[in-house]
């Protein structure tokens, strides 16, 4: 049973990795097209966001390669969750801003 779970984990961190790398794609096009502050920060929320989705099954693997306890697992995960949630709201602020001036040139 547990197998299927980790099995499930790591399609799960997959697909969320793929978001990402999509998002931070749609990010970089946004950015080249139109300059502005909205882009880079669009930029940097999905790196982060990216680089976060690669952290949590890092840490997994690391607490459970070096018999750490339960709670030390919990604070990293929750450690890489306020940064990943600090990001997004990075992200979609640049999100609102491009949202915003495209409003103001149509």
């Amino acid at each position: 049973m547990i197998d299927n779970f980790e099995i499930l984990y790591g399609i799960t961190s997959i697909i969320y990795a793929l978001i990402a790398i999509a998002t931070t794609i749609g990010a970089i096009i946004y950015t080249t097209k139109k300059k502005g502050i909205a882009g880079v920060f669009m930029i940097i929320g999905s790196v982060v966001s990216f680089l976060c989705s690669i952290a949590y099954p890092l840490i997994a693997a690391l607490t459970s390669s070096l018999n750490l306890e339960p709670e030390q697992l919990m604070l990293a995960n929750y450690s890489v969750n306020i940064l990943s949630c600090f990001f997004s709201i990075i992200f979609v602020t640049g999100f609102i801003l491009a949202v915003s001036k495209l409003k103001k040139d149509s």
